[in-house]
């Protein structure tokens, strides 16, 4: 962000002060939505942009007849640049600051006892490490405070880029984040001191955007994204334009994981869906998915093997196949002899550690769909590493070993060979249960076969898992009872919501 506010000043000739004067009313605007008439607003303000920012909102509140109260906690000659102007603006204006080295602690504290809203503007995306005094003792005192916490582009104190930190930040009841989303919103734990979130465009133009970001930009995929990308169907389709799908899964102590992601394939729209699974499975799927075919794969021989696959057109592997030896010969067939788009789950990743050297041999594309528990084990590190460098370690990844990887988790991150990134905000808690990874391999392999670009099939399949999730929460359905299989009967209520917006039937 500061590379991008130097190219829109620089390059493109905006004012620094006017970028901070939009910034100001966009939160301004919104935050009128929130507030009642009694309320009584305290704004803090540190020495930086954003401090400048609250000078702009405290200005919009006092205009609009709010009871508000602005603290600054450094040295008024410690504000500089663009803020130092907009606090003169503001004072021009009739407002008055009350400063924290003039007036001590016990003025502040007695202060914050009136207010029943708190808007910080302390500390900006550019403070790096714990918080110094006396902004770590301010930030003690506004996570105390009964207020409701308005935070300006993040909490302070939290690291924009996210990852591990365990000093004190403000934990805000809603952030208002300025132009583009930041890292932290996405990974945990700085997620948990966001409350509502909330991204507000303060006038910055693309082509600033574009300049610094380039292809290397990270995207939140939307509704809107899965609206432009879902395919269509056309009028005289048949079963064969929507892919030939092979899912190799099950086990006789983990039966459920196949039949769940065949049900998954299927009712993503998979057009003819063949399942490899154990003789002791098959009537188990058959009960549940009575639209699959089955196939003995010739696993003892590659040559052989690699015919059979040839007739699918993706293959999916992994849920419920334990962890035998047979499930890594199969891993390894797999890739040596099948030649098209192979989606890697569950038991498979766990094998695929000592094979990844196998996957740049590869001319066909991966999609590795690993939990942070499972990447550990891919790069043999801790969770911790994984879960403290979730965007950069994916980056890396992907780009050694070529592949689609979804590393999946509360904003699972999906990243393609390239390094492109997509951001998936749908789902909640209810999909932490066994099984739900076996329902997005079906849904993926299901995709696959339908979506011209592998990144958007990916990215829909990710979103709709979720959304599957959000839509039972929001037909009141209990969170913690939310069951894998809830997910693929809901999915026929959600694709159709896109359905009736983008794969309409034209006259002929």
């Amino acid at each position: 962000m500061a590379a991008i506010d130097r190219h829109a000043i620089e390059a493109i000739g905006l004012k620094g002060s006017l970028l901070m004067e939009n910034a100001g009313r966009a939160v301004s605007e919104r935050l009128f939505s929130l507030l009642n008439e009694e309320d009584r607003i305290g704004v803090i303000i540190g020495k930086g942009n954003n401090g400048g920012d609250g000078f702009v909102i405290a200005r919009y509140l006092i205009d609009k007849g709010y009871n508000t109260e602005v603290w600054l906690i450094p040295e008024e000659d410690a504000i500089k640049g663009d803020a130092l102007e907009h606090m003169r603006i503001y004072k021009n204006a009739g407002g008055s600051i009350r400063s924290l080295p003039a007036e001590g602690w016990e003025a502040f504290k007695n202060a914050m006892e009136r207010w029943t809203v708190l808007v910080d503007a302390l500390l900006g995306t550019g403070v790096k490490g714990a918080p110094r005094a006396p902004y770590d003792e301010v930030i003690r005192l506004i996570n105390r405070s009964p207020a409701k916490v308005i935070a300006v582009d993040l909490p302070s104190g939290v690291p924009a880029v996210g990852g591990a930190f365990e000093h004190e930040a403000v934990q805000a009841d809603h952030t208002f984040t300025l132009q583009c989303p930041k890292l932290a919103q996405y990974t945990f734990p700085a997620r948990h001191f966001y409350g509502r979130t909330e991204v507000l465009d303060i006038g910055i133009p693309k082509a600033a955007l574009a300049a610094v970001l380039g292809e290397e930009k990270r995207t939140l995929w939307t509704w809107r994204d899965v609206e432009r990308t879902f395919p269509i169907r056309a009028r005289a389709a048949h079963k064969g334009d929507h892919g030939k799908g092979l899912i190799v899964a099950g086990s006789k102590n983990m039966p459920g994981a196949a039949a769940l992601a065949v049900r998954a394939a299927s009712r993503a729209g998979a057009g003819l869906l063949t399942a490899s699974v154990p003789e002791s499975v098959r009537a188990i799927i058959g009960a549940q998915a009575p639209e699959a075919m089955y196939a003995d794969i010739d696993w003892e021989r590659p040559s052989e093997a690699e015919r059979q696959l040839s007739r699918y057109d993706a293959v999916a592997f992994g849920p419920g196949v334990g962890r035998s030896g047979e499930t890594e010969r199969r891993l390894l067939t797999l890739l040596e002899a099948y030649h098209g788009p192979l989606i890697i789950d569950a038991d498979g990743l766990y094998f695929l550690r000592a094979h990844l050297d196998r996957l740049t041999k590869r001319g066909a594309p991966v999609i590795l769909t690993p939990h942070a528990g499972e990447m550990a084990r891919l790069i043999g590190g801790s969770i911790d590493k994984v879960e403290n460098d979730r965007f950069g370690l994916s980056r890396r990844f992907a780009a050694e070993y070529g592949v689609h990887l979804v590393l999946k988790g509360p904003y699972t991150i999906v990243t393609t060979p390239e390094g492109r990134q997509f951001v998936n905000a749908t789902g909640n808690p209810g999909l932490a249960k066994g099984g739900s990874g076996d329902v997005l391999t079906g849904i993926l392999l299901g995709f696959v076969m339908q979506h011209a670009r592998l990144h958007e099939a990916v990215c829909n399949a990710v979103f709709l898992h979720g959304a599957a999730a959000d839509r039972l929460v929001e037909r009141r359905h209990a969170m913690s009872a939310i069951l894998p299989s809830d997910l693929i009967a809901e999915l026929a209520n959600v694709i159709p919501s896109i359905a009736t917006t983008c794969c309409y039937l034209t006259s002929d």
